[in-house]
């Protein structure tokens, strides 16, 4: 069993090698350059989360400065609460 310490410590690795990735992924292929608006889909998942999460982290610490704009996707999924996100 691990710590609350070693735990920590193995999330900031995971954390570190998604950031360095992601950030050699948008080097290489131009994604983001200075003055973008980034728009991130967030569905309730941990896969949307963790990208929104890693976005808001690098855009601390990237050379170019962009804006995120986090965008709830309706899947219509049975049992959603609507009220959280109300349609206009």
């Amino acid at each position: 069993m691990l710590s609350a310490g070693s735990h920590m410590a193995e999330e900031n690795k995971i954390k570190t090698r998604l950031l360095r990735r992601m950030g050699n992924a948008i080097a290489d292929f131009g994604m983001i350059a200075d003055g973008d608006r980034v728009m991130v889909c967030v569905s309730g998942g941990k896969d949307s989360y963790t990208l929104l999460d890693l976005l808001v982290d690098l855009q601390k610490r990237a050379p170019v400065r962009f804006e995120l704009l986090a965008v709830n996707l309706d899947q219509k999924q049975p049992g959603f609460p609507a009220e959280c996100c109300p349609h206009t």
